[in-house]
């Protein structure tokens, strides 16, 4: 898994939790959710692929959060909702 695909992975998993519950997962909750999933996405790709979680680990997630996070607030921009 390539640190885009995390990203998106990330994205579509806060996206999913939106729609399904709309008044809870807004602002920091969102941001919260971010960081949950990126621990899980990132636990899941180097335990399938074999790899020891290391500072390599770290340094994966810490790009997929800040990707996310980055891309989360282009889409906000995009659709136009500034909030």
């Amino acid at each position: 898994m390539t640190t885009v695909t995390a990203i998106g992975v990330v994205i579509a998993i806060v996206q999913f939790f939106k729609k399904l519950l709309p008044g809870v997962v807004q602002g920091t909750v969102a941001v919260i959710l971010v960081f949950l999933s990126s621990f899980g996405v990132t636990a899941y790709k180097f335990i399938s692929e074999g790899n020891p979680l290391s500072f390599a680990a770290i340094s994966f997630m810490v790009s997929v959060i800040v990707g996310a996070l980055s891309g989360y607030s282009l889409l906000k921009v995009a659709g136009g909702k500034i909030n």
